[in-house]
């Protein structure tokens, strides 16, 4: 059985550009999402399902770089090098583009069943979204309860968990696409199965059953 794809995180990830008016490196996106997730704990709500760790440069989970670098890759987000004095490289930043918009005013429906988590996340964006990485690092750092142990960050042993979404038991609202919603947004979200759907279809309009 193949494993379950969380595309309630990409279609996050996709939101959060969406609502920025500038272009945000992995970090940045990494730190909104954990102020999301850190919110939405306190509230007994199942949001994205990244679980965040504590790492040198604040709460991170690796697997956002790269559902990010994806999304990029199948053209749902633009992307360019920038390079930070700071810390001496190129590092890729993202911006979204018109099939961001596309892409998320065709399930607006979804967002709308789930309107509290989308909210919430608005007004995070609202009130932390022109910050850089390292301001919302110094933000998160100074919040005296934060985490599944509402404490300062800097009292987490390094690379321990921070934040497991899934840790919640028995969660009042919990984002989990049903099956409808989750082959809708597979097939939006992947280019490749789409085509091949499509190659399908065609071949059986013309006859060629071997296809299948």
């Amino acid at each position: 059985m193949a494993r379950r794809v969380n595309y309630e995180d990409l279609i996050i990830d996709l939101y959060i550009f969406n609502n920025l008016d500038r272009s945000a490196a992995n970090m940045t996106t990494a730190k909104l999402i954990y102020l999301l997730e850190d919110n939405l704990f306190d509230k007994k709500i199942i949001g994205p399902h990244y679980v965040m760790f504590k790492l040198p440069m604040g709460p991170y989970n690796k697997k956002i770089a790269t559902n990010i670098k994806n999304l990029s890759i199948n053209g749902y987000l633009n992307y360019k090098d920038h390079y930070y004095e700071k810390i001496g490289e190129y590092v890729n930043t993202y911006r979204k583009n018109e099939i961001t918009d596309k892409f998320l005013k065709s399930i607006e429906d979804l967002i709308e069943e789930y309107s509290k988590i989308f909210n919430i996340l608005d007004d995070i964006i609202i009130e932390f979204g022109s910050l850089n990485s390292d301001q919302l690092k110094k933000l998160i750092y100074s919040l005296s309860k934060t985490g599944m142990e509402k404490k300062k960050i800097g009292e987490y042993e390094m690379y321990s968990q921070i934040i497991n979404p899934l840790g919640i038991k028995n969660p009042k609202i919990s984002f989990i696409l049903d099956e409808d919603w989750y082959d809708t947004i597979e097939m939006l979200l992947n280019p490749e199965l789409s085509i091949g759907i499509q190659k399908s279809v065609k071949s059986a309009q013309i006859g060629n059953l071997n296809h299948f």
